[in-house]
């Protein structure tokens, strides 16, 4: 398929009945509510894309309108199982040929494409399914934030255990306080999305690739076969956001709902540095203090544990054993006992009190499907998203703080989240906002 070129598609949308958002467009009738099917449009045509296609489909009030991908030969699941669906190449297309005949956009592209995409179906009047984390960078989340609050559009991050009866029973027992309040938190994931090596020598993209496109955004570089494109993306500075942006949007999530989401004061990476610009480290260690609330006995630190770095001893005196400890997931400490939280198998919470598993349970709220959560809103068949852009904005911006913080290693950055500026850092300010590449600018970004 012909990409649409940014001149002709300026051209067209300028003079069309709808007028796409890198020229600033809000239909008359954003956030309507569909009279019966909700037709999607999904942006991303394989794996975790195509997840997030399956399980929208699923929901019987649904209608697969089209789809951009930006490989054609990572086509063939969604052409044969969707045959009446249309696929694009170009997103942009997508939105201009198709913004009359959709009602929500599914995002579930790499990382550096969630705000864009979201952004631009979002100011055509789409309610917005967004795959975790919300966007790349803290400026970007905070502009989708306030635009979907603005808009009152209908909105879900892709975090699916969020919706699960073990996430819903461990933020239950916060808002509970049946540890009392929470004095420390614990979050860790052996995953290793990152790498110390440099990148290996650049070639050509595969014919059925548009590597423009995939691009997006961000800044253009050299195709390296078997990194970025179609799975390495999440190691890569500028297009993924590491172990840290993949895996915490789901860790941190009963907690964050839990203690709703105090404010970050400060943020330390006391991991290694990047070997390069290409890469996020591996093995990260991020420390961060958090504004006290309620549900906290004044400001609390959190740590973040990734790759083989793991909590030290006195964490596991609280738990029995080492063995206590989640590969994945959480520990949070309180005033009156230990709450632990894996992420996956057996997410139920435990709790412990005087270093010893009890045996106390939490009835949680009943478990709810992510996607059908999502559709049923639109309908206006049910009330609230779990994972709302009002909330998972906030909660996203403290994974990203992160992140940030692991490009400028060894230091304490102070954040003031109102004015989304590092006090104390010129150099971590630099990565709160990127610039988009050149003929990709998009209005509010």
């Amino acid at each position: 398929m012909k990409p649409v070129s940014r001149r002709s598609f300026l051209g067209t949308a300028a003079s069309a009945t709808v007028a796409f958002p890198f020229i600033g467009w809000k239909t008359a009738a954003a956030g309507k509510k569909p009279s019966e099917t909700v037709q999607v449009a999904a942006f991303g045509g394989n794996g975790r894309a195509f997840g997030d296609i399956s399980a929208t489909m699923k929901h019987k009030s649904t209608n697969l309108v089209a789809v951009a991908e930006v490989d054609n030969a990572r086509t063939g699941a969604v052409r044969q199982r969707f045959k009446k669906s249309k696929v694009y190449q170009d997103w942009r297309e997508l939105l201009e040929k198709e913004a009359k005949n959709i009602d929500v956009v599914v995002v579930g592209t790499p990382d550096h494409m969630h705000a864009p995409i979201s952004m631009a179906g979002m100011q055509l009047g789409k309610h917005c399914y967004c795959e975790k984390p919300l966007t790349r960078t803290l400026d970007e989340c905070r502009a989708l934030t306030e635009y979907a609050a603005e808009q009152k559009l209908i909105t879900q991050m892709g975090n699916q255990l969020a919706s699960g009866q073990g996430n819903k029973a461990t933020a239950k027992a916060l808002r509970d306080k049946v540890i009392g309040k929470v004095v420390a938190i614990h979050s860790m994931c052996p995953k290793s999305w990152g790498s110390m090596k440099p990148l290996g020598v650049s070639s050509d993209p595969p014919e059925s690739l548009d590597w423009d496109q995939w691009i997006g955004v961000a800044k253009m570089r050299p195709y390296v076969k078997g990194e970025f494109h179609p799975a390495q993306w999440r190691k890569r500075i500028g297009y993924g956001t590491g172990t840290l942006g993949d895996m915490a949007c789901h860790i941190v999530h009963p907690w964050c709902k839990g203690i709703d989401s105090p404010e970050v004061i400060s943020v330390k990476s006391v991991g290694p540095a990047p070997v390069d610009e290409d890469s996020w480290p591996l093995d990260g260690r991020i420390e961060y203090n958090l504004k006290g609330n309620e549900y906290t006995d004044g400001k609390i630190p959190f740590t973040w544990y990734d790759g083989k770095n793991v909590p030290g001893d006195d964490l596991v005196q609280l738990v029995g054993d080492r063995k206590n400890i989640p590969v994945m997931g959480t520990v949070i400490v309180g005033t009156k006992g230990v709450i632990t939280a894996n992420h996956g198998r057996d997410p139920f919470p435990k709790i412990y009190r005087d270093g010893k598993l009890t045996d106390e349970k939490i009835d949680p709220p009943a478990a709810a499907d992510h996607h059908g959560e999502f559709i049923d809103n639109v309908l206006g068949r049910a009330k609230g998203t779990v994972c709302d852009f009002n909330y998972a904005g906030p909660m996203t911006e403290t994974v990203l703080l992160g992140t940030v913080a692991m490009l400028v290693p060894g230091e304490e950055l102070k954040w003031n989240s109102k004015k989304l500026r590092f006090t104390n850092s010129a150099a971590a300010n630099k990565h709160v906002k990127d610039k988009y590449r050149e003929g990709w600018e998009v209005k509010g970004l």
